[in-house]
């Protein structure tokens, strides 16, 4: 997920547009955090106040300047309990192997 206009830093809330694809089109709860730009020099941590899913917007106060393209993460913190017989989905996308010609290895440990 990326952001899919500039942001200018403001103490109000505003409306965040983004881009997606998939099944992980949004994916953001009201309530939960995100990073953007994790490990970037804008780096921000933001809570989400409301989402629109289907206009991929979400409303957040965000402190900083954030550039076009810059990438949005969902927080994994907390980190949830999954427990016996509950499922879990989540999507491998592809990128550019930063060692061209080696495969990647997922491990999933449960």
């Amino acid at each position: 997920m990326i952001l899919a206009q500039a942001v200018t830093g403001s103490t109000t809330p505003q409306t965040i547009q983004t881009a997606s694809y998939g099944a992980n089109r949004l994916g953001l709860e009201t309530g939960r955090f995100v990073f953007i730009d994790l490990g970037g020099p804008n780096e921000e941590y933001v809570q989400v106040i409301s989402v629109v899913p289907d206009n991929q917007t979400f409303d957040a106060i965000v402190t900083r300047g954030h550039a076009l393209g810059e990438r949005i993460r969902p927080s994994i913190w907390p980190t949830p309990v999954l427990l016996e017989g509950d499922d879990v989905t989540f999507d491998i996308l592809p990128v550019a192997s930063p060692d061209p010609g080696s495969d990647l290895t997922v491990v999933i440990q449960t």
